[in-house]
């Protein structure tokens, strides 16, 4: 597909270095060229614009500038933090392609980009490997109390009993249900054969059919609660999934159950959690995302003994951000070919 003209924009997450690796588009008749976005520089950038992205939608962030300005004429563009709203939409009169390089796609307005028949893709399991490595381990830190002990080792405490003394289980004699069976659920499926523990699924927007034919038992939402000793969530923060999991939820849970969040604040009642969890109603919980980040010094979150608490880390891995230029490429040069790109989103 010759004169495509693809504009890259790299930020501090994926770096002018390896968005470098798109240039070889080049050789398919692509006309390539890169800008930076210098307010997305440092991983706190990135982080406090996705929160405030998720609190109030794409058109609540501002645009950046250098796109606005380069965009005009492209057929093509690439992000990984930058913003796709209305603004540089409208002004991108050639636009066909926009591929967010995250395994989500709220940075772009989808909506928008629907009504002119421009396409999205993503790289939709870019960090799975790294949320299911971390998910699992969250696991394992709040059943045995690894955290917790480190946290008072520090303080000169040299503790053998702890809150969940009576409910510290081996993995594999323990019941896991997933809650949302994509990438990242499937991965963490994965994992945990190895420990051989009983795996249920779940997932609003999954036939049991589905979920059965990869070869793990399908069960209702309320079957899943009550029967799992831990209750992980993996799915995007939509509409629908909203406070998905509230008051209602955590009363259906066993009451030696721990919850793991490692997918998005705002899928979780939070005040919901903090309650249960101070009345000792389930287990407890490992929690990697929260509604305000940083995590506020007097949340209540904080004083409690059965929780486990890490600052946003899941998707983080050296490989993540290398991921997702690898899938994102691949897909341009299905593109660049007149193939059918896999991770369209619209």
């Amino acid at each position: 597909m010759k004169n495509t003209k693809i504009l890259l924009v790299s930020d501090g997450g994926v770096t002018s270095d390896l968005m470098k690796k798109m240039f070889i588009l080049d050789k398919y008749g692509a006309e390539v060229t890169m800008i930076e976005d210098k307010d997305m520089y440092a991983m706190g950038d990135i982080t406090d614009r996705m929160l405030q992205l998720e609190k109030g939608g794409v058109d609540a962030v501002p645009t950046c500038k250098p796109l606005l300005n380069a965009c005009m004429d492209k057929d093509i563009i690439v992000v990984h933090g930058s913003y796709i709203n209305k603004e540089i939409i409208n002004a991108s009169k050639n636009l066909k392609v926009v591929a967010v390089l995250r395994d989500s796609y709220e940075n772009a307005d989808i909506e928008a980009l629907t009504k002119r028949g421009i396409k999205l893709i993503n790289a939709q399991w870019r960090s799975a490997y790294a949320v299911a490595d971390f998910t699992v381990g969250m696991m394992i830190a709040a059943n045995k109390n690894i955290a917790h002990s480190y946290k008072l080792i520090c303080e000169g405490k040299w503790c053998k009993k702890y809150v969940n003394q009576e409910y510290i289980h081996d993995m594999r004699t323990c019941t896991v249900g997933i809650i949302g069976f994509g990438y990242i659920g499937r991965q963490v499926v994965q994992r945990l054969s190895g420990f051989g523990s009983k795996i249920i699924v779940y997932d609003p927007f999954m036939s049991p059919w589905d979920i059965a034919k990869a070869g793990y038992k399908p069960v209702t939402f309320e079957e899943l609660l009550a029967q799992s000793d831990f209750v992980t969530v993996h799915m995007s923060l939509t509409e629908e999934t909203n406070k998905f999991i509230g008051e209602k939820e955590f009363s259906q849970m066993k009451t030696t159950a721990y919850f793991i969040n490692t997918s998005r604040a705002g899928i979780v009642d939070t005040n919901a959690l903090i309650h249960v969890l101070q009345r000792k109603s389930i287990g407890g919980a490992a929690i990697d995302v929260f509604d305000e980040e940083p995590l506020p010094s007097d949340s209540p979150l904080i004083k409690l003994d059965n929780v486990t608490l890490t600052s946003h880390l899941a998707g983080i891995s050296c490989d993540t951000m290398l991921n997702s230029v690898e899938i994102v490429l691949d897909d341009l040069k299905k593109y660049m070919h007149e193939l059918p790109m896999q991770n369209i989103r619209n």
